[in-house]
Order: C-alpha cells, then sequence, then structure tokens
C-alpha cells in the first residue's frame, strides 16, 4: 500500500508550466469535452473552477439551471508529441439537481472531476453516491479525484490512504488541491485534459480494429 501510496501523492504533486511554448499553440489543433464537475455542497466546486478557468457566468446560474457552464482551456503536455490543445468545457452541477436533471444536465459528458472536502468524511461518501448517478450517463469517461481543503491540515478528517482507495475503485487520479492556496488546481485539470485525449484515442483505435 504504501508504495501505491506514494505514487497518487506524486501525481497530485504534478505541475503545469504556464510558460511552455505548448500553451500558446499557434497552428495547433483543437477540440474540446465537456467535464461535469460534481461533489456535495461546500466542497469547493465552483472556487476550484474560478481559481483556474475563464468563468464569466454569475454563480446564480446555479441555483437556476442546476449547472453552471465555464471555459477551462487544457494544453496537452509535449510526451504526447502532438502539441494538440483541448477546450474543457466545465459544466459545475448541483448535486440535487442529478436527479431531476440527469439526462439533460449530463448528456454528452466526457470527463469528471469528483471534489470531496478533506475536512468531513462524509463527502467522499456523498461523492461515491453521485458518481453512481453520473455513470448512468457518462459510463465509462475518465474520472478525476480532486480532495479539496488540504492546506487545513489541523481539521482533515479524511486521509490520503481515503483517497487512494476511492481512487483505485474508481480507476480515478487523484490531488489534494487547495483552491485557496492553488495547490495541484492546474495539475488536476491538466490530468483531465490529457485523460480526455487518450480515451478518445483508445475508442478510436477500437472501432478501427472492428
Amino acid at each position: 500500500m504504501s508504495g501505491e501510496k506514494e505514487s497518487c501523492a506524486r501525481i497530485g504533486r504534478g505541475r503545469f508550466n504556464r510558460s511552455s511554448p505548448f500553451r500558446r499553440g499557434v497552428g495547433a489543433d483543437r477540440s474540446k469535452a465537456k467535464v461535469a464537475v460534481i461533489g456535495g455542497d461546500a466542497v469547493g466546486k465552483r472556487t476550484l473552477v474560478h481559481r483556474s478557468a475563464f468563468d464569466p457566468v454569475s454563480d446564480r446560474f446555479v441555483a437556476t439551471l442546476g449547472a453552471k457552464v465555464s471555459k477551462k482551456e487544457i494544453v496537452l503536455p509535449v510526451r504526447l508529441r502532438d502539441g494538440t490543445f483541448i477546450d474543457l468545457i466545465l459544466w459545475t452541477v448541483n448535486p440535487r439537481a442529478l436527479t431531476k436533471r440527469e439526462s439533460a444536465l449530463l448528456r454528452g459528458t466526457a470527463a469528471i472531476l469528483g471534489v470531496c472536502d478533506a475536512t468531513r468524511m462524509q463527502t467522499l461518501e456523498e461523492l461515491d453516491g453521485l458518481m453512481q448517478t453520473v455513470r448512468r450517463t457518462a459510463a465509462d469517461g475518465p474520472l478525476v479525484l480532486a480532495v479539496n481543503k488540504w492546506d487545513l491540515s489541523g481539521e482533515r478528517q479524511l486521509q490520503p490512504d481515503d483517497a487512494l482507495r476511492f481512487a483505485q475503485a474508481h480507476a480515478a487520479d487523484c490531488f489534494f488541491t487547495s483552491a485557496t492556496t492553488g495547490e495541484n488546481v492546474e495539475a488536476a485539470f491538466q490530468a483531465l485534459g490529457e485523460q480526455v485525449v487518450r480515451h478518445r484515442r483508445e475508442k478510436t483505435q477500437e472501432i478501427e480494429k472492428g
């Protein structure tokens, strides 16, 4: 378990280089992907999006529509070797809206950012239930887990092993984030962009193999 824990922590410490020339990507191909940002109340979903995304829509639309749309530009890393760009269209979903508008809000979802609160263990349990709802529509899209408020070390109820077990159960990458300090926020969104592209390429290869 210790080696797996170290691996999870190492993923969470990843950094995205804002000065990379691939961020400019002149002439690069672009694609889009819808990402459902899910989690319980007050776990920091909207704060994470505010921290890292172009976010032109007022928060009042969350209560009105059940979700809020923001845009996050992700530049795939050099190791993919093609300079591809992807725009993540982030849908921050009110958890109470999932039961009422499941098909409308989640239709076309390509990936999921699941957010829990490190200071409240029950938010990880709640996220597990939300995942079951989301998977009925976004059956096989990649998932990234953001264990938010990790900077509040004195108030943590959730330990790294708890996050690791959840991540293993859902085949997810996990990141220990702080929307307050910005720790690992870019890394989590970067991982989402990478996973979406890999997932799409795998699907295309499966179709071509027939």
